[in-house]
């Protein structure tokens, strides 16, 4: 087992709690604005779950070695340390808010999932406060990856439907798998040969694409890219 480089488990908490954080925000937008009234009430439980998560993972810096104190006070997260910076590290797609349903539908699709994953490369863990929490988090995601593709399968058999589907996965598409990759400059190598995580970026990026690529497939949905959108390099 290679030593941890300083830093990286609270890296690592923070960059998936912020996401689960900002997710469980725009996730909430929907309990009153949902299409159905199940819907409304998946979201919210959804919304509690998303956030619970982000709570748990939190809680978890405090055993982290060497985390900033920026990182253990909410209330220093978008000030300084010590003249660090510590801002939040979510995706940028997720600061503004959903703009119609097929938006929530993407982003369970897509976002949610591309979070997921990373929680399963952490499922067998070496850091058991991490490994820990993904095991009760990735109990609660089978829904939520049930739940999106249950939608996913409605909106792209209705015509007054698809068009918005598609145009919110082109638009959700290229941003999370950015996020995948660019991991926000921690030291994924470092992660995987101590064991924290059972695959890096790349690897979790090429399942996250393979995996979707068959989903959207088995719907008769383009891949992004093939409506004006670019491919992510």
């Amino acid at each position: 087992m290679s030593p941890i480089a300083p830093n990286s488990l609270a890296d690592l908490l923070v960059w998936l709690a912020d996401n689960k954080y900002w997710l469980g925000r725009r996730y909430s937008e929907w309990t009153n604005r949902a299409p159905a009234l199940e819907a409304a009430v998946a979201a919210a439980a959804m919304t509690q779950d998303e956030l619970g998560h982000a709570r748990s993972l939190y809680a978890a810096l405090q055993s982290a070695p060497d985390a900033p104190e920026a990182y253990l006070k909410e209330e220093k997260r978008e000030t300084s340390s010590h003249g660090i910076p510590m801002p939040w590290v979510n995706m940028p797609l997720l600061t503004q808010p959903f703009e119609h349903w097929a938006d929530f539908v993407a982003a369970v699709v897509l976002v949610d999932r591309a979070l997921t994953l990373v929680f399963e490369s952490a499922r067998a863990s070496s850091y058991e406060p991490l490994r820990q929490r993904a095991a009760k988090i990735l109990q609660e995601e089978w829904f939520h990856r049930q739940y999106g593709e249950g939608w996913l399968r409605k909106l792209a058999a209705d015509a007054n439907t698809r068009d918005a589907l598609q145009a919110s996965l082109n638009r959700f598409w290229s941003p999370t798998a950015a996020w995948l990759t660019s991991s926000h400059g921690i030291p994924m190598p470092w992660l995987v040969a101590s064991g924290v995580l059972a695959g890096d970026a790349g690897a979790l990026r090429a399942r996250w694409e393979s995996e979707t690529q068959a989903l959207l497939s088995r719907q008769g949905i383009p891949m992004p890219g093939s409506h004006g959108i670019p491919m992510p390099s």
